[in-house]
């Protein structure tokens, strides 16, 4: 993905609801009563949805330009 496709509406109602459901996943995981290998789960959820919004950073800590869209510019005079 590219780091202008996380300035879209979409993607802000999207980390908007991941975020959301973060949220709801940590209250859930501080009930008591839980056992141990549904924390696990619940944890492991909320580390997939980190990663999710994990991409946005990637994006914009990445370059500029991808090189590979660099290969047509070449010399000129060059296709």
């Amino acid at each position: 993905m590219r780091a202008e496709d996380f300035r879209t509406p979409a993607w802000k109602r999207l980390s908007q609801y991941v975020e959301d459901r973060i949220d709801e996943l940590r209250e859930l995981n501080d009930t008591p009563s839980l056992g141990i290998e549904k924390t696990a789960q619940i944890r492991g959820g909320i580390s997939e949805l980190k990663k999710i919004l994990a991409l946005a950073d990637e994006a914009s800590a990445g370059p500029a330009v991808d090189p590979e869209e660099l290969i047509s510019v070449g010399d000129p005079g060059q296709r």
